[in-house]
């Protein structure tokens, strides 16, 4: 009785932060992840670990298959920039597969430092927004009891060229609690957006470590509590950002319906707050899966997906 009363509690404590927060959304695949607000490092149970923590394989479910599609509309940057994304992921530990198509920010070297309006102006445009497509394979291996590694290759498709690329990540597990960190894009692919640009715009190094409490881990767990937060900071086009992430998860009749909630913010500069809420139900053995983040009109994301697993 006192589990459900607190599980009730915190899931309306993060709705109601989320209706009074302005957003700025994020382009990444994952119904769950996105709809916990991006605190998924450290849950990372389905296939969509492949691209949030492939490490975190082992300790979720035998198999799973992941679809999803949605749309990103990043803010500062024009009518025109509607970002798709799209994901296509199977895990069969210790091998995680997967295809995903997202919006990125990437950079443009800087020119020299002057210091008039109309120069200041054309440095903060150096933040490009393109869309890349990946396809990754996660490989997992144990080193201790508690503690598996992944390595995760990548061939990346970005404008008009491609670049190899390589995420690693680690995930902790002791009882009902775990803690993960991810490294992406360890080699800061560049891409040639253009066929006559003289410069390649960089995707940088990520790195984000997150940790998590399941009140039925290992397995089911009908409350999911999470909390990410980045460890480097990332361009976007309204500055830079380095975001901690919270969210939670619940599962009522029977597993037949999840609901999520989550929020994020900057750490660095402004707080740029980033509601989301989603939720999942079972049809014929298979979750249908939405979510939603955004508040500003002008800066929002969705998405939808079909996920199976056991």
């Amino acid at each position: 009785m006192a589990s459900n009363i607190f599980s009730r509690w915190l899931f309306t404590a993060v709705l109601s932060l989320i209706l009074v927060t302005q957003a700025e959304a994020q382009s990444s695949v994952g119904v769950r992840a996105n709809g916990m607000g991006g605190a998924f490092v450290g849950v990372a149970d389905d296939g969509t670990a492949v691209y949030w923590n492939p490490a975190g394989l082992a300790t979720g479910a035998l198999a799973s298959l992941n679809l999803e599609f949605g749309e990103f509309k990043p803010g500062g940057l024009g009518e025109r920039e509607d970002l798709n994304h799209a994901l296509l992921a199977i895990s069969l530990p210790p091998v995680g597969l997967a295809y995903y198509r997202q919006g990125v920010f990437g950079e443009r070297p800087l020119g020299p430092a002057v210091t008039d309006a109309q120069r200041r102006e054309e440095l903060r445009s150096s933040v490009q927004a393109f869309t890349t497509s990946t396809f990754a394979i996660s490989v997992l291996q144990s080193v201790a009891e508690y503690i598996v590694v992944s390595a995760t290759p990548k061939l990346v498709w970005g404008g008009e060229s491609f670049s190899a690329d390589v995420d690693a990540s680690v995930m902790l597990a002791i009882t009902n609690f775990r803690f993960g960190v991810t490294g992406r894009n360890l080699t800061t692919p560049s891409f040639a957006l253009d066929e006559f640009a003289d410069e390649e715009v960089e995707l940088g190094t990520e790195v984000r470590a997150g940790g998590g409490w399941g009140s039925g881990w290992p397995g089911h767990s009908r409350v999911v509590v999470a909390v990410d937060g980045d460890i480097m900071t990332r361009a976007t086009p309204s500055g830079e950002r380095r975001d901690l992430a919270g969210g939670v998860e619940t599962w009522w009749f029977a597993r037949r319906l999840g609901v999520r909630g989550g929020m994020r913010g900057s750490t660095v500069g402004e707080a740029r707050s980033v509601g989301t809420a989603g939720a999942s139900w079972m049809v014929s053995g298979m979750y249908l899966e939405g979510y939603w983040a955004g508040g500003d009109a002008g800066e929002r994301s969705w998405g939808l997906g079909l996920r199976y697993s056991f």
